[in-house]
């Protein structure tokens, strides 16, 4: 596990995001649709504040008294805490709730959409980055493979073997080899970088030419082969 998470960094970082989103997502359109359903198919009544609770962090939340069609008197916690307190102890409120459970209710104001607000902003958020952040890993992917068929190879010259320090994963950075090549038709100088290697190669390269796969139209799109080092045991 730990040797793939280094190997797959990127898609491990952004599947993290994408399954954060994914959870709010589910929690923003059940919440969407429970609401739905209690305004459509839910009986409205009025209700009365008799408590009002304060929370830890200085927000309060309303505890509310109602009777349903039957004549059942039913008491709600609501369990959004908002500053300042949007209810005090006596105020009428107007609510919805499901004839076929009475404690199943939405009340107007915060309680019907600060959780649809909250998970929603983090299923755009999350989801946006995680997915968007995979897919664009997905195409990447694919583009290296057609330049690893397709592409123009070049040599590069070996310039240096860099310590990536500010990444770690489970304690460990990454090295990246770095060569450069001259375009003799433009005499331009491109820098060209290794995907991320887990261990220092350096032993393994005897400062030999670099095989570069590059798009012949633009020398800036490219990969390196680095196929022949050994695999990384651990």
């Amino acid at each position: 596990m730990k040797q793939w998470i280094q190997n797959n960094f990127w898609s491990f970082f952004f599947g993290i995001f994408a399954t954060v989103g994914t959870i709010m997502g589910i929690v923003f359109f059940s919440q969407t649709y429970r609401q739905y359903l209690l305004r459509t198919e839910g009986i409205q009544a009025e209700g009365e504040v008799i408590d009002v609770r304060w929370g830890s962090e200085g927000g309060s939340s309303p505890t509310i008294a109602f009777a349903t069609e039957q004549g059942e008197r039913i008491i709600y916690h609501s369990s959004v805490y908002t500053s300042p307190p949007e209810y005090e102890t006596g105020d009428p409120v107007t609510l919805w709730y499901d004839p076929k459970n009475p404690q199943h209710v939405m009340l107007g104001g915060a309680d019907s959409w600060l959780v649809v607000l909250i998970t929603g902003i983090f299923f755009l958020v999350f989801g946006g980055i995680g997915y968007g952040g995979l897919l664009r890993r997905y195409f990447n992917n694919k583009h290296k493979n057609w330049l690893l068929q397709n592409g123009t190879p070049v040599d590069a010259t070996f310039s240096e073997v860099r310590y990536v320090g500010n990444l770690k994963v489970n304690g460990r950075s990454p090295y990246v080899i770095i060569g450069q090549w001259k375009d003799p038709v433009t005499n331009t100088v491109y820098t060209y970088e290794s995907a991320y290697i887990w261990y220092n190669p350096e032993q393994y390269l005897n400062h030999q030419a670099l095989r570069v796969l590059i798009d012949p139209k633009n020398p800036a799109d490219y990969t390196m082969d680095i196929s022949f080092l050994p695999a990384a045991g651990n």
